[in-house]
Parts: structure tokens; sequence; C-alpha cells
């Protein structure tokens, strides 16, 4: 046997029989011509080739471009990006809409509601009725007083009263309240709550198999202009219902429970969430397929919050209570509101003008086109996600309550921005992000070929994947809009 044989031959045992990548610009078959000296030396690295620097160049460049992905695929880098160009965007509203006025983002009118001589401290206040964001300063004053007028601003519906889960973190904040630091407050943890839904998004992204910049599509929805523009509270009400979700998969029962009561506390819509958890988990009961157990905190937690902030807003205040307000105002008969809405801005809109005669038509029909792509593509994965029943259930009850059910104080308006649509948006992210990227099961796919006999199998396939391509088609369009829409209301109201 030959000096070092031995541990040549065990080092090919090792690579199963295949010579070694390391040796084979050097190793030469019996029988085969023998390379040239200089051949050698260059596949060693002792002569340069022609072109050699450029190509490591080029080598070092995918190289470092992996390095840079690997360093943002944390939930934290997420949300410094998510944070950073918000707060872009606060910053430019703030010099150029509102002249330094960090006030008129609370969006205080001069009629019917906000009163300016009764104001202390004097604010900056726009034309007209104003906009949502004045309630939610005047309960930041004071949201244990329920008075119908308070601090010079008088509550339009009841349900105000129980929407105020916004209000009172702005009001710990502020040191109780204090007027002078509110306007910045509620700015501030509007970004907070923003860079808190990039986080969450991103967290639930990863746990889905994609990069943790995919949590940036949670914050991609042009809506959110107008709630961190003009201090509403989806972000807050929608950073704890992504937290809910999250300690919902963890099985930490008892704070989602919390998280999903808050933002129901914050923006009561969000009680679809936990009617649709209440639904799947009572059908489950009902068919013996589970039993009662803490799980079902998640639904009935924020079902009495609810239930107590009604009876107490009926006790306090009078007139109508705030669910049946609320319901009234705000519902309606399913696509009554939708079809005529959406007919209405394609005839008014202006093939050569984003805006005609003032009004924002083309602006509303970009948004629900944006909309419509990804709830439309969410509901052709909804079979294919792989996500809880109660999160799929949740998916389309929001669909249903907020644009099928939406009243025209949705679909009429020509300001909002679709920011009342956003829970729907987000769970529709949800559902493309959980769906699979590659490659499905044997049994998904024999499945799916039997499922399609049928229409709806057709449809709703089973075996569907969401490529990081796919996704990010489907995604361009939000961003598109976002980036239309931002600067707009950074020159306007």
């Amino acid at each position: 046997m030959f000096p070092g044989f031995r541990d040549f031959s065990s080092r090919v045992r090792t690579y199963g029989g295949r010579m070694p990548e390391f040796l084979a610009e050097t190793y030469t078959p019996r029988g085969a011509a023998a390379p040239r000296a200089c051949d050698v030396a260059r596949a060693v690295g002792q002569v340069s080739q022609p072109g050699a620097a450029a190509r490591r160049e080029k080598s070092q460049a995918p190289a470092a471009s992996s390095a840079l992905m690997l360093r943002l695929n944390h939930p934290v880098a997420v949300s410094v990006i998510a944070f950073v160009a918000w707060l872009g965007y606060v910053v430019a509203r703030w010099q150029v809409w509102a002249k330094g006025h960090i006030t008129l983002f609370i969006m205080s009118g001069v009629k019917d509601y906000s009163h300016p001589g009764e104001m202390v401290p004097r604010i900056s206040h726009v034309p007209a009725q104003g906009y949502d964001g004045q309630f939610y300063y005047r309960f930041a004053r004071g949201p244990f007083n329920w008075n119908r007028t308070a601090y010079g601003i008088m509550i339009d519906h009841n349900y105000r009263y129980t929407r105020i889960g916004y209000s009172l973190v702005a009001w710990i904040v502020s040191l109780g309240g204090n007027a002078r630091l509110l306007p910045t407050v509620l700015v501030v943890i509007n970004l907070v709550c923003v860079a808190l839904m990039a986080y969450l998004g991103a967290k639930l992204a990863r746990e889905s198999g994609r990069h943790a910049l995919w949590g940036l599509a949670c914050v991609a929805y042009m809506g959110l202009v107008i709630s961190v523009g003009r201090d509403t509270s989806e972000p807050l009400a929608d950073a704890c219902m992504l937290a809910g979700i999250l300690a919902y998969r963890h099985s930490r029962y008892i704070w989602a429970a919390l998280f999903v009561a808050y933002a129901v506390f914050t923006n009561e819509p969000i009680l679809t969430l936990a009617a649709a958890f209440a639904l799947v988990r009572l059908c489950q009961m009902w068919k013996k397929q589970v039993r009662p157990g803490i799980q079902d905190l998640v639904w009935v937690l924020p079902g009495a919050v609810y239930v107590i902030l009604q009876i107490a807003e009926k006790i306090v205040v009078k007139g109508t209570s705030g669910g049946l307000a609320d319901a009234s105002s705000n519902l309606t008969l399913p696509f009554k509101a939708l079809v005529p809405g959406v007919y209405r801005d394609i005839a008014e809109s202006s093939w050569t003008h984003l805006d005609r005669y003032g009004y924002n038509y083309n602006y509303n029909l970009i948004d629900f086109i944006a909309l419509a792509i990804i709830v439309v593509a969410a509901l052709l994965v909804i079979r294919a996600a792989k996500l809880s029943l109660e999160e799929k259930a949740a998916f389309v009850g929001f669909v249903l309550v907020e644009i099928v059910l939406a009243s025209g104080q949705f679909w009429d308006s020509t300001f909002g921005a679709g920011r009342t649509y956003i829970e729907a948006f987000l769970m529709g992210v949800l559902l493309l992000l959980s769906t699979p990227a590659g490659t499905v099961t044997r049994a998904v796919t024999d499945a799916a070929a039997t499922a399609r006999t049928t229409l709806l199998g057709k449809v709703f396939a089973a075996d569907r994947v969401m490529t990081n391509k796919r996704l990010g088609w489907l995604m361009a369009f939000p961003v598109f809009v976002l980036i239309l829409v931002a600067p707009r209301y950074i020159v306007y109201q």
C-alpha cells in the first residue's frame, strides 16, 4: 500500500465514490492526456487568466447581495424599514400640507362637531366638518368623560364611545391627556404601530417559510396614508389583531385573547375576527370534534368586552346604542352600496386627469382595483393556504362585513382611500403568504385532482402554489397605488 493512499481512498468514499470538486480540475483518468503545466497553474490560481478580476467581482456581487438579504431577514430590520418609510411620509405631510402645524393631523373641522372658540389650547382646523381624528383627540383629552360635548368637540355617533383604545393609549402616553403633547403623541403612536405591524407581518411571513421582507406587505396598503396622516385608530387596532393571530398560532391563548379584545376596544369591526373564531369553534363542538378549552377565550373575552362597553354606553349616553348606530350607519344589504359605488367611480373617472371636477373618483377606482386584486387572489388560494380554519373564516368575514355589506358611508365617500377595508386586505395578505411557494405533497395533489371534477374544485384548487415571483406581481399593484396616493395626501388634506 502506497503511503497516503488510505487517506485518499477514505476521502473518495466520503463523497460517495465521486471525485471531490476541489480535485476535479487536476484529476486525470488513465489513458487521458495529461494537463499542461499552465492549465494546472491556472486551476490552482498560480497564473491569472484574462478577465479573472472582473469575474471575481461579478461573483462577489451576488454574495454581497445574499449577505444583505440575510441581514434583512429579521423582523426588527423590517420594522425599521417600515418606520423610516412612514416617518418620511409624516414629515413630508407635516411640512408641505400642514405647514409645520402638527395639530392639523387631527383634522378638526369648523362646523357641526368642532367648536374652535371653546378649545383650550387652540389647535389648527380644516374647513367644513373635519374628519374622524377629531373624535379620537377628544377622547384622548379625557377617555372617561362621556358627555356629548367636551373639550370643544361634540360626538356625532354613539359608537364613538366604544372605540377609545387608541385614545386611551394616547392619554396614558401624554401623561393624562396633556393637550400640548397629544397632537404629537397621536402621530407617534401610529408610526410605532405601523412598525409593529411590519414586525408582526415579518414573523408571520417567516413562519410561512418566506423572507421576512414580505412582512412589508402588511403596511403597503394605501388606506394607511389616511390613518397615519389623520390620526385614526387602524394601526393600533391592526397591530393588536396581528399580535393576537401570532399568539394564537403559538397556543398563547390568553395573550391572543387580550390582544384581540383590545383590538375590538380600539376598532370594533375587528369583532369580526372573534365572531369567525366563535363560529368555527362552536361548529366543531357541535360535531363533537373538539371540546371547550382555554383557546375559546380568543372569542369569549373580546365578545364580553364588547357587550360590557355596549351596556356602559347605553347607561351613560342617551339615544341609540352604539352597536345599533354602528350597524345602521355602516352596514346595508349585500352589494347594495358596493355596485353603485364602483359604477359611479367608473362613470365619473377621467382618462386624462386624475382629479375630475375636484373629486377623487379616479383614486377611488384605483384603490378598489388594488384591494380587489389581493382579495380575489386570496379567495382563489383559500383551500391551498396553510392557515387554520379560524383564520380563513375571519378573512371571509372581513370581506363580507367591510366590503360586501359596507354602506354608502364608505362606498359613496371620495376621501377615505379605502382605510376601512384594511382588515380584509391584511387577512388576504396572510392567506397569500401562507400558500406553498413550491411543490405540494402527493396526497394534496391527488385530492385536488379528484376535486377538480367539480367547478368549485377547479376554481378553489387545493394544490395551488404562490411562488415569490407571483406574489411579487400581486403585491406590485398595491405598492404602486400607495406610491401614487401618498404624494396626494402630502400636498392636500
